[in-house]
C-alpha cells in the first residue's frame, strides 16, 4: 500500500545497518525478499508503523511491516513492481501515523541485501577509534591478527560513523582496501603465508578473478588494484549510497 500523505523528515533517527537483515531470493520466477528486523525500541514509540522499501532507479514497492511493537511482515514479499535491471536496495521507515500523522520517526536509505546463498564473511578488517592522531583524520595499521582501520577518537562516534554513515564508507574504505593490497604486495613474502594476508588475496581474487598480485610489472599490478577497488566499490554501491545520503540531507 502507497503512502499518499506527505512525510515530515524533521528530527528522525537513523536505524542502524545492523538492525535490518535482508535476504533476497531470486530463484524464484518473481524475486521475493526476507527481513529480520533487530529494531532499538527503546527510543520508538511502540505503535509507530514500519514500511519497507524495495527500490531501483526511479521504481519503488512499498511493504507493510506492522508497528513497531508488533512486527509483521506481509503475505508477499514478491518485487514485482520495480525495475529489476540492476542492484536493488531497501529502505527501512518508522512512520508516526496516529498523534503527528506522516512523521518519519527513523529511517534507514541504501540497504544492500544478502544473496540467499551469500557467504557470511568474517570481517577482513578492524575498525579501532584511536588516540593521539593529531590532525589525521585515519590511517592503516597493520598487525599479526588483521589490519587496523584507526579513525581519529576526536571525531564524535568514529568507529559506529564509519560502519553505518555512507560518506565515511565511500571516502575512506576504498582508499583503506588499496593501501592494504599494496602493503601485501610490497611485502611479497607474506602472500603466501595463512592468516588474513592469504584472506585479502582470495577476497581480492574472487571479486577481480585476474590474479596479478605476484606480477613483476608494478604498472599491471596497479591497474589490478584499481580493477579490485572499483569491484568492492561497484559491489556495496559506495557512490550511490553516498549520493542518496546527500539527496536525503537535501530535502530533510
Amino acid at each position: 500500500m502507497q503512502i499518499s500523505r506527505h512525510i515530515n523528515h524533521t528530527g528522525r533517527q537513523h536505524i542502524k545497518r545492523t538492525e535490518v537483515q535482508i535476504e533476497l531470493l531470486e530463484d524464484r520466477d518473481t524475486p521475493e525478499f526476507r527481513v529480520n528486523l533487530k529494531l532499538d525500541r527503546s527510543k520508538l514509540p511502540p505503535d509507530a508503523d514500519i514500511y519497507i522499501e524495495a527500490y531501483h532507479r526511479n521504481t519503488s514497492q512499498r511493504f507493510e511491516f506492522g508497528t513497531v511493537a508488533a512486527p509483521i511482515p506481509p503475505d508477499h514479499l514478491k518485487l514485482d513492481q520495480i525495475d529489476l535491471s540492476g542492484p536493488t536496495l531497501f529502505r527501512v521507515k518508522v512512520v508516526d501515523n496516529s498523534e503527528h500523522i506522516g512523521r518519519l520517526i527513523a529511517s534507514a536509505e541504501g540497504l544492500s541485501p544478502r544473496a540467499e546463498d551469500g557467504e557470511n564473511n568474517e570481517s577482513l578488517m578492524i575498525f579501532r577509534s584511536a588516540p593521539d592522531m593529531g590532525n589525521l583524520t585515519w590511517k592503516m595499521s597493520f598487525e599479526d591478527q588483521k589490519p587496523v582501520l584507526c579513525i581519529n577518537n576526536k571525531i564524535p562516534e568514529a568507529k559506529s560513523q564509519l560502519l553505518e554513515n555512507p560518506f565515511f564508507q565511500a571516502l575512506i574504505l576504498p582508499a583503506a582496501f588499496r593501501e592494504v593490497l599494496f602493503f601485501i604486495y610490497m611485502n611479497d613474502d607474506l602472500q603466501e603465508e595463512e592468516g588474513w594476508q592469504s584472506d585479502w588475496v582470495r577476497f581480492a581474487n574472487k571479486i577481480a578473478p585476474e590474479e596479478l598480485l605476484d606480477d613483476e610489472d608494478p604498472d599491471r599490478v596497479v591497474g589490478w588494484v584499481n580493477d579490485v577497488v572499483s569491484a568492492f566499490s561497484n559491489q556495496h554501491h559506495l557512490c550511490h549510497h553516498l549520493i542518496t545520503r546527500m539527496e536525503e540531507q537535501a530535502h530533510g
